[in-house]
């Protein structure tokens, strides 16, 4: 593991978590384009990449990446463990006051951070984005996260646009909760766990960008399955709350 230098300055405001598995064709398009944005924020920052067990050069790409941005580190797992842990284990070794996690399939518009730590700074507890399109979905795609949206919304109680996409936490949170899904439910748990505990949860737009390489990995029928189950164990858990 290697981290960013924590001797240099002290502990930033932000930590950016960027969970990784087998994008070595969008790694460093979206570093460069990541890094490029948070030198002209202004708040202190720190990148965490996190492979998790990718037979690529994702891990490669980091390192050499850290040697020119002492910013950025790389955190790894030996085996694939799920979306989930990748972004919880760049949680737990975060040092920020707030920790947002992006993909690493230069999807996401990293121009809009500002934004969602300036709603942080309002006060919220949780900042989720919802995507205003999603131009390069296939229909089955767009059925499944329809479906899982509906789903989260009727059985927790709350109405949000979107729950899969980038969100941001004050870290502070993780204190009193923690997280069972490793997989695609790891954000909508925290969701559901942070509003029981009276936190503050704020949504805002996200633009949402084709995938410029590599392949979607959360869509398989086993994925879907196993997020089902999880869902359901937890609304099982509030019920008897």
């Amino acid at each position: 593991m290697t981290h960013p230098a924590a001797s240099e300055e002290d502990a930033p405001l932000v930590t950016v978590v960027v969970p990784c598995f087998n994008e070595e064709e969008t790694l460093e398009p979206t570093l460069d384009e990541l890094c490029g944005v948070l030198k002209e924020a202004p708040f202190t920052w720190e990148v965490l990449v996190v492979d998790d067990g990718s037979r690529d050069a994702s891990a490669a790409i980091t390192t050499r990446y850290a040697d020119k941005e002492h910013r950025v580190g790389l955190l790894k797992h030996r085996t694939n463990q799920g979306s989930g842990q990748a972004i919880w284990t760049g949680i737990q070794a975060g040092r920020g006051k707030y920790v947002i996690y992006v993909p690493a399939d230069g999807q996401f518009d990293h121009g809009e951070i500002p934004m969602y730590v300036a709603a942080a700074e309002e006060g919220a507890d949780i900042v989720i984005g919802h995507r205003l399109s999603r131009d390069d979905y296939t229909l089955y795609r767009r059925a499944s996260s329809f479906v899982f949206l509906q789903l989260c919304n009727s059985l927790f109680d709350h109405q949000f646009q979107d729950v899969n996409w980038v969100h941001l936490w004050r870290t502070e949170i993780f204190e009193w909760i923690e997280p069972k899904s490793r997989g695609v439910f790891f954000l909508e748990e925290i969701l559901v766990r942070c509003r029981a505990s009276g936190g503050r949860v704020v949504e805002v737009p996200s633009v949402y960008r084709p995938r410029q390489g590599g392949s979607a990995k959360g869509g398989r029928p086993s994925v879907i399955a196993k997020t089902v189950i999880e869902m359901l164990a937890l609304w099982a858990e509030r019920k008897q709350e």
